[in-house]
């Protein structure tokens, strides 16, 4: 049933919506205008539209359990939030409501006939043996993916309307099959050959050449073996991390700060779930069941006579802020192994069950001191850090040195040489060094910066105390560098040289047979393949198959694969029947290439008549806590 209301989602929902409207729409991305909602409490509003924080959080969870269903029940919101799947979310939900705005703006509406066909028509929902839209099939479809009906009626009526659009942008698009032809002579066309591989030992024993070649092999090489400019630096930080490690705690403030974190050292009571599904119209059949169960019927045989199988009618394991609310009560009322009367939601009627309950638990002081230990130094560091920074600020104001203005708060100072741009702190592990290296090479020799803030708060200050110009360096320092490098170059030359005489070779009538048997080498055959390598035998470089289309039949010619050189000839060539060749899905892919580029250029259009605000404060706020544990 899940993966039923999956593949309707991706017949209605992604099809329309996600394939063509949110990849433009990351196209132009939520520029820095788009961010600015002043005091709303609204995640975004799109002309008179608006996405709630309760309609992000129902999309985002549902992506969430998505994604369980793929990676496994161990994968967390967290995870989701550093895959970016929370602003792929945010986008795909803007996408949505744009393109709606502006059929509101066009006066398109779809009636509830044409919403009903669109569902009744869909094959997720229809009951196998009967061909016919089954309406339990549809219902427990929706619970499990965690829509409601009334959530999934309006995302089918929003993306009609959208498609209404897209299709008149997009119906006329017609695909020559002139081109399309074209296209499928091209990519299934089929080539074949024979390759050899050179012997890299045979030119091993590269001779040392005199100084005056080497020296001009310096010079005409100079970017390989200049040094960059690099900058000597004092450099001071005050991070909370840091001041942590020096803050003392009493007992009491430990038995303090676990009893007002008590809640994230206990785990609810869970509960593992089945049910019983009957229409909203089938309370007596609810009734009667029930009775059955009361005299001893088999739970899983009943559900089966209603017409249930496994996969819907285990539900899984909830916690009571994870069930449906309407089958809270009744669910977590229930003993280890009872059956509840037949409660009504939207959905219907249920029979619930509870196979086995996992009981709450609470870790004790002991088992997290360390824990809190950990957090409430933090969160006195991070306490501490406001005036600590504004001291440090002060003094250096005052054109205290910076080594002094350090020791005052605390803070900590390196001296560091030879820092090169765009590498960080010369392996230093601080925080914010590719922010503070950025900020060196800011500053000229002998300036001194601001105090600093880097994006996770450590507070810095940088002086540049000697800058040391990009320069060659000297010939001898580099000889045995210079040395390999030569050596490696005329070693290739060499390789590619010989390659080009025996593919000549080839091409004036020696047998490549005979060409390679005198190098010692043997004949490999590429096998009939395509120009994306598809046919490619085992282990050949994909490299060969571009070459080969490349050739006139029978001709050969040198190729460099990685460190390899290779001779290969080209045998035998089949082109493509486009007569008897399938051309539908080339003319699919470009009637939906140009759809997208259509769609994509409505939508920059769209972005300028359409006021789109997104309120990141807002979304911070409903997952800040999950980002930082």
């Amino acid at each position: 049933m899940l993966a039923g209301i999956r593949n309707f989602s991706k017949s209605i929902f992604a099809k329309i919506i996600f394939s063509l409207l949110a990849l433009s729409f990351v196209g132009w991305g939520l520029n820095a205008s788009m961010l600015d909602l002043g005091t709303s409490r609204q995640v975004a509003e799109i002309g008179n539209q608006s996405i709630t924080p309760v309609e992000l959080d129902r999309a985002f969870q549902r992506t969430v359990q998505n994604m369980r269903n793929a990676f496994g029940p161990n994968f967390n919101q967290q995870q989701a939030i550093q895959m970016g799947l929370l602003n792929n979310t945010v986008q795909s939900l803007v996408s949505q409501k744009i393109m709606r705005e502006d059929a509101r703006e066009m006066g398109i509406g779809i009636s509830d006939e044409k919403v009903r066909d669109a569902i009744f028509a869909s094959d997720s929902f229809k009951n196998p043996t009967t061909g016919k839209f089954d309406r339990d099939r549809f219902m427990q479809s929706l619970y499990a993916a965690g829509y409601t009906e009334q959530e999934f009626i309006d995302g089918v009526r929003g993306d009609l309307m959208s498609q209404q659009i897209v299709g008149s942008l997009t119906g006329t698009v017609a695909v020559p099959d002139i081109m399309a032809k074209q296209i499928v002579a091209y990519r299934n066309e089929q080539r074949s050959g024979s390759f050899f591989t050179l012997n890299p030992a045979e030119f091993d024993n590269i001779e040392t050449p005199d100084d005056a070649t080497l020296r001009k092999y310096h010079e005409d090489n100079a970017p390989a073996f200049t040094a960059p400019e690099s900058r000597d630096v004092v450099l001071a930080t005050l991070s909370a991390a840091d001041l942590a490690d020096t803050i003392t705690v009493t007992d009491e403030e430990v038995l303090e700060a676990y009893n007002q974190r008590i809640a994230e050292f206990q785990t609810p009571e869970k509960r593992t779930v089945q049910q019983i599904l009957f229409a909203p119209n089938e309370e007596q059949t609810a009734k009667d069941a029930y009775k059955r169960l009361e005299d001893g019927a088999d739970f899983m045989e009943v559900a089966k006579e209603a017409g249930m199988d496994s996969s819907v009618v285990n539900l899984g394991e909830f916690t009571a802020n994870d069930i449906l609310p309407d089958l809270r009560d009744a669910t977590f009322a229930l003993k280890e192994g009872g059956i509840s009367e037949p409660v009504e939601t939207a959905l219907g009627w249920h029979i619930l069950r509870v196979p086995s309950i996992t009981p709450s638990k609470t870790q004790s002081l002991d088992e997290v001191r360390d824990t809190v230990v950990e957090g409430l130094k933090q969160y006195k560091a991070e306490d501490a850090m406001y005036d600590l920074s504004v001291t440090f600020d002060e003094e250096l104001g005052a054109g205290t040195p910076i080594e002094d203005a350090a020791r005052e708060v605390g803070a900590k100072t390196y001296t560091l040489t030879g820092i090169v741009k765009g590498q960080g702190l010369d392996g230093n592990k601080i925080d914010g060094a590719d922010e503070i290296n950025a900020k060196i090479f800011e500053l000229g020799d002998g300036e001194e910066s601001f105090l600093e803030e880097t994006a996770t708060g450590t507070r810095y200050v940088v002086r540049v105390t000697n800058v040391t110009p990009s320069a060659l360096r000297p010939f001898e320092d580099v000889r045995d560098e210079v040395t390999t490098a030569w050596k490696a170059e005329e070693r290739q030359k060499e390789m590619l040289a010989k390659a080009e005489k025996l593919a000549s070779d080839v091409n004036n009538g020696t047998a490549i047979a005979t060409v390679a048997s005198e190098d010692g080498a043997n004949v490999q055959q590429t096998g009939m393949t395509k120009r994306d390598g598809q046919g490619l035998s085992q282990n050949v470089n994909p490299s060969i198959a571009a070459a080969l289309f490349s050739l006139d039949d029978g001709k050969a010619k040198s190729l460099q694969t990685g460190e390899n050189i290779v001779v290969v000839k080209l045998d035998d060539v089949k082109a493509a029947n486009t007569d008897t060749a399938d051309a539908a899905p080339v003319k699919d892919e470009l009637r939906q290439a140009i759809d997208q580029d259509i769609v994509a250029q409505y939508l920059d259009y769209l972005r300028d008549e359409i006021s789109v605000s997104v309120n990141q404060g807002v979304i911070n706020g409903l997952y800040a806590p999950a980002a930082e544990n």
